[in-house]
């Protein structure tokens, strides 16, 4: 696994440049909270988009909210390091066949249909309205790992953030630094040698049951699009399938998925002490959301 392809599937980031240093977190005195679930945290997006389309409303748009996603497609956009729920695997396979379908739904989104149906002066408007002009600042954070993330700070989006989470710009800070932090300590996870011979064995298992040389789960998916390539959907299916839960099976067998997690433990926890006052904030705003975020979905 590239250490590259890993720091970008555990944290989701956008419009980053370059500039590594700590920034300044709001401080927390309070116990920490726990995180949301997946499930929980779809109840607060649910939310926020029901927020945005009662804004939108009120700006004279239409705006639907598009349908929740269920917990097996969004742990197929979730990359594991170690996959080894094998009965996930003979599922689902990699997941793809989930992400396709999700794709194929978003771009059926009726609002960029409706979107595209505007004059151009009422979709800057519309734009404007949803998540702010050209003017409106907007909402940045300086993340451990280097770099800066930026997202749209006005609008409709503001407004729901803000009824949900309260004060936007600290619980943006709080929240990107919080899910930067693998970025911090996962090169030297994947650089231990406690890791990298672990790896080896899964490979040489992959090389037992599949016949071929896999030198970590990225080549394994790697190769299963490549070889998948003008295949009908159900003969893609069984390939993808076969091979993800060989790889589960191998991670299984090596006990890798117990390997990472005590480096991730020993590597990580020295980096979640030094950021916990930007945990304990992003969790326990989150929790508020969530209460917040049930309320609305109760009047609805």
């Amino acid at each position: 696994m590239t250490i590259a392809t890993v720091i970008s599937a555990l944290t989701v980031l956008t419009g980053c440049t370059s500039n590594p240093a700590r920034p300044t977190a709001p401080a927390v005195t309070a116990s920490p909270a726990r995180e949301l679930s997946p499930a929980e945290q779809g109840r607060v997006d649910q939310a926020e988009q029901r927020l945005v389309q009662r804004c939108m409303v009120q700006e004279g748009f239409r705006y639907w909210v598009f349908p929740r996603v269920d917990a097996d497609t969004f742990r197929a956009f979730t990359y594991r390091l170690v996959q080894d729920d094998v009965e996930w695997s003979r599922e689902h396979g990699y997941g793809e066949r989930l992400r396709q379908a999700f794709f194929k739904a978003k771009k059926r989104d009726r609002n960029l249909s409706y979107q595209k149906g505007l004059t151009p002066a009422e979709r800057d408007r519309y734009t404007t309205a949803l998540q702010g002009g050209r003017d409106t600042p907007m909402l940045s954070a300086r993340l451990p790992s280097g770099g800066t993330v930026r997202s749209p700070g006005g609008g409709c989006m503001r407004f729901a953030r803000s009824e949900l989470y309260g004060d936007v710009e600290a619980f943006f800070q709080a929240d990107k630094i919080a899910t930067d932090l693998t970025g911090v300590y996962v090169p030297k996870v994947m650089r231990d040698p406690r890791f990298t011979g672990t790896l080896k064995a899964w490979s040489r298992c992959m090389r037992d049951l599949t016949g071929r040389d896999y030198a970590d789960s990225d080549a394994a998916r790697a190769d299963v699009r490549k070889r998948t390539a003008g295949f009908g959907a159900s003969q893609a299916q069984a390939i993808e399938t076969d091979i993800a839960v060989a790889d589960a099976t191998c991670a299984r067998r090596t006990s890798l998925r117990d390997i990472f997690s005590r480096l991730d433990r020993e590597y990580g926890d020295p980096v979640r002490a030094r950021y916990a006052d930007e945990i304990a904030t992003r969790n326990r705003t989150k929790l508020a959301a969530l209460r917040r975020a049930d309320r609305i979905g109760a009047h609805d």
